[in-house]
């Protein structure tokens, strides 16, 4: 029984307290001021966490897997073009392997 007495006692306390709280007066467009601030400052650091992890390091290493890789094609390219343009060549003149365009079967 003492035990709820007391207990309502420090409820009754508490309440007592939270009558003395006072209102704060806050300039005008205090809150939408400092809830834009808090999403600028989110926005700015979503978009730096991007590519934080692509250092000066990584970059050079990129571009230079990035130039390899189009000297390959290109080679691979020129090479592919160069034999095409060598059968073109050949059927023009009639010096293709093929039996049907060939000089020496007509």
């Amino acid at each position: 029984m003492d035990g709820k007495k007391n207990t309502q006692q420090k409820i009754d306390e508490v309440l007592e307290t939270v009558s003395h709280i006072e209102a704060v007066n806050t300039p005008p467009f205090f809150k939408d001021r400092v809830l834009n601030r808090l999403s600028s400052d989110n926005e700015v650091n979503e978009v730096s966490n991007v590519l934080d992890w692509f250092l000066p390091k990584y970059q050079i290493a990129a571009l230079v897997i990035f130039a390899f890789l189009n000297f390959g094609a290109l080679y691979v390219y020129n090479n592919s073009n160069q034999i095409e343009e060598i059968e073109t060549f050949a059927q023009a003149y009639g010096l293709s392997n093929n039996e049907d365009n060939s000089i020496l079967t007509k």
